[in-house]
């Protein structure tokens, strides 16, 4: 099959296009096939180099097809210019699965203090786009009493995980959520030695989650909450009565612009999932917060999560001028170009 494919790719225009861009057409040829699963190191035309692997073949289907945009490689990057005028131009590294590389805050000049702050904070040793970095700025500035983190899809516990930094590297305790049956066994592989941790192989329910956290033993203030389950995130939050962490991550749909107040329906939560119409917009997350007493103070460069602070300890922090339209980063990830955000990307 995968040889079937290398030959549709076998077309003169489509090695006068690969000749355009690299000094190995051939070479580039059989990393845009996918017909091998390791990375290779192509040679550009400006001598830069560029690794691939198979999972950049959405890139190169646009690089072949150039219908939403036109993609050329420049320094080792495939510049994505989209044919909508109105999206901006953007860059893409191999080997990432189409995130935008060194994306730009969408408010521009108008971007709040605390905003500029914490972007300049995004690393990661664990987490997937920054988390790492911005959790521990905000608890530097808060404190921590009880060294506590919820986190539910954990996933495998290692890979984008928002809780591994804080429980290897500062000793916290845990509860960690996954109903996945076989990522639930890396997890559980991964701290069974670790009393400080507690697992939960099950699915959190709007008539479960208060119950699952009280029998963990989580603390009614505890310092983090991360929510990552890809559907009914709001609903979730929404029913957690009787906890109150001073930070809650939550998984925004970017898709949806900051004007646009919109929750999946709860029966076509799953029907919606991994769509434009998946979770719920910042709006509504940002309206949900403010109803539960807390204050939403960061988005990810990304446009992927929203971060929280508690009402309690808001007083430590300047939110002047955040608000849904400065807070707003749309999608630097998915379709390259075409979709109904305002940045031409996002979910399909």
């Amino acid at each position: 099959m995968r040889i079937n494919r290398l030959v549709t790719l076998l077309s003169i225009k489509r090695l006068v296009r690969l000749k355009k861009d690299f000094s190995t057409p051939f070479k580039a040829l059989l990393a845009a096939s996918g017909v091998f699963a390791k990375q290779a190191e192509l040679l550009a035309i400006d001598n830069s180099k560029l690794v691939v692997d198979r999972s950049d073949l959405p890139v190169w289907s646009e690089y072949f097809a150039e219908k939403n945009c036109t993609i050329n490689i420049e320094k080792g990057l495939f510049h994505v210019q989209p044919h909508e005028h109105q999206y901006p131009d953007y860059y893409i590294k191999g080997c990432t699965g189409g995130m935008t590389y060194q994306p730009a805050r969408w408010a521009g000049d108008k971007t709040p203090k605390l905003i500029q702050e914490l972007e300049k904070q995004e690393w990661s040793r664990f987490s997937q786009h920054g988390e790492d970095g911005v959790v521990e700025k905000l608890l530097e500035t808060i404190g921590v009493k009880h060294k506590f983190i919820v986190e539910f899809g954990a996933h495998d516990g290692f890979n984008m995980s928002n809780s591994r930094y804080l429980i290897t590297e500062k000793k916290w305790r845990a509860l960690l959520i996954e109903a996945d049956p076989t990522f639930y066994r890396q997890l559980e592989s991964l701290y069974k030695n670790d009393s400080n941790v507690v697992l939960k192989n099950c699915f959190v329910t709007k008539e479960n989650i208060n119950s699952l956290f009280q029998d963990a033993g989580v603390p009614e203030d505890f310092e983090v909450l991360s929510i990552d389950v890809d559907g009914p995130d709001y609903y979730l939050w929404e029913a957690l009565t009787e906890f109150n962490p001073k930070i809650v991550i939550v998984e925004y749909n970017s898709s949806k612009l900051p004007t646009d107040e919109y929750v999946v329906p709860e029966d076509k939560i799953f029907e919606l999932g991994a769509t434009k119409d998946e979770g719920a917009s910042l709006l509504a997350f940002y309206n949900l917060g403010k109803a539960k007493g807390y204050q939403a103070v960061y988005t990810e460069l990304y446009g992927s999560n929203l971060f929280f602070i508690h009402n309690s300890v808001i007083d430590k922090f300047d939110v002047s001028g955040i608000d849904p339209t400065t807070l707003y980063q749309p999608p630097q990830f998915g379709e390259l170009a075409g979709t109904s955000a305002p940045s031409g990307r996002g979910y399909k």
